[in-house]
């Protein structure tokens, strides 16, 4: 859930997979910046409040956690932008990430080679109507997990492929 503050942030509720493993809390992000733009273009730190971290009882208080070790940020609730436009069209891709794979939809510019798009795209993709599984899982697998928008840290990505 998003939602707005006095000081000029709003807090993003949302599961971020690091190389810890899932961590689930709030995100604090400038009211005025996208959240896929904060996390591309932010400073070293994503700052979060209320974290459940794998294995501890007790939530976090305050994290400040290091962007380079985020590889997935799945937000609660999607951003007003879809990422649709009149000059893109939906691709599904899969996106291979170290141990898991993302199954999604990416807007990619019409008439560009998904190469392509990506090498202008920047250091991160939000891929839609995801599914994450771990390699040879399906969506019935015990440890799937369905995510509606999912912003993909590519300096994560083994890499992309294009799905029919």
């Amino acid at each position: 859930m998003a939602s707005g503050s006095a000081s000029g942030l709003r807090k993003v509720s949302a599961e971020l997979l690091t190389t810890l493993g899932w961590l689930s809390g709030t995100l604090h992000v400038p009211t005025h910046v996208p959240l896929e733009e904060h996390i591309a273009l932010g400073r070293h730190h994503l700052k979060l409040t209320g974290v459940a971290v794998p294995g501890e009882p007790d939530r976090l208080r305050f994290m400040a956690l290091r962007r380079d070790a985020v590889m997935v940020v799945a937000p609660a609730m999607a951003e007003a932008d879809t990422g649709a436009s009149p000059f893109s069209t939906p691709r599904h891709v899969a996106c291979l990430l170290p141990a898991v794979i993302l199954r999604g939809t990416l807007q990619v510019f019409s008439n560009m080679r998904l190469s392509d798009h990506l090498q202008i795209e920047g250091q991160v993709v939000t891929l839609r109507h995801g599914l994450l599984t771990p390699y040879g899982g399906t969506a019935h697998s015990a440890d799937a997990r369905p995510l509606h928008t999912a912003i993909v840290n590519l300096s994560w990505a083994i890499g992309i492929s294009e799905e029919d």
